[in-house]
């Protein structure tokens, strides 16, 4: 149990402006409100271990596929790529990233870490031409059992992507169909890696957070941190 003044302080230390959605959605109870915003916080940190393994797995598919036909490791140099002036960019700017971490000796293995979950995305763009230069010939592979267009699986890759960058943002996600979202992840998954797909059905700890959350508003199970 916290006091009133309690309450306060904690809001004063998140701020009235974060807060405040988290008021509308709870008819202006403070004490409901806090819960909500401590419940969307264990309900973030639920997805983060499945979108981690979903965009390790894929990046590393991408990689090895791409690598593959353009016959190196460091394909993102070769110059049969043409990549867009953004691509261009994460490209650079992970470059120079990991000169400034390790000096000139990195590895494309580090490249892979380093280049953002947008970058890899963006393969399944448009881009110059991707839809020759990467999909037809080799990225569509990295998606075992997938038939649809490449156009529809980009949208749901992105929507990923935006998802992820909220939850690594801090913002909240209470708001969202959760469910859903986990739905389009683990379809996702299933595709590029479909045994960590099957670990993540089973043992996930999302469908129980999010069957916890009238329950912990309520104030009838304890908030999680």
């Amino acid at each position: 149990m916290v006091t009133d003044d309690e309450v306060k302080r904690i809001v004063d230390a998140i701020s009235a402006e974060r807060f405040q959605p988290f008021l509308d959605e709870c008819g202006g109870d403070p004490l409901v409100a806090l819960r909500l915003y401590f419940w969307d916080g264990e309900a973030s940190r639920a997805f983060l271990g499945t979108l981690r393994d979903f965009e390790v797995a894929m990046r590393n598919s991408f990689h090895a596929k791409l690598a593959g036909r353009y016959g190196r490791a460091d394909w993102w140099d070769s110059p049969r790529v043409q990549l867009t002036s953004k691509g261009i960019e994460q490209v650079r700017s992970a470059k120079q990233a990991l000169q400034r971490e390790l000096g000139p000796g990195f590895d494309p293995g580090d490249m892979v870490a380093k280049l953002t979950l947008g970058f890899w995305v963006g393969l399944i763009g448009r881009g110059v031409n991707y839809e020759m230069q990467f999909w037809n010939p080799a990225l569509r592979h990295a998606f075992r059992g997938y038939h649809g267009r490449r156009g529809a699986l980009q949208q749901q890759l992105d929507h990923v992507r935006r998802f992820r960058n909220r939850i690594g943002h801090h913002e909240r996600i209470c708001h969202r169909h959760l469910d859903k979202d986990f739905d389009t992840l683990l379809g996702l998954m299933e595709h590029v890696s479909p045994e960590k797909a099957a670990l993540h059905r089973k043992f996930s700890q999302i469908p129980e957070v999010l069957a916890r959350k009238p329950r912990v508003l309520a104030g009838a199970e304890p908030i999680r941190l």
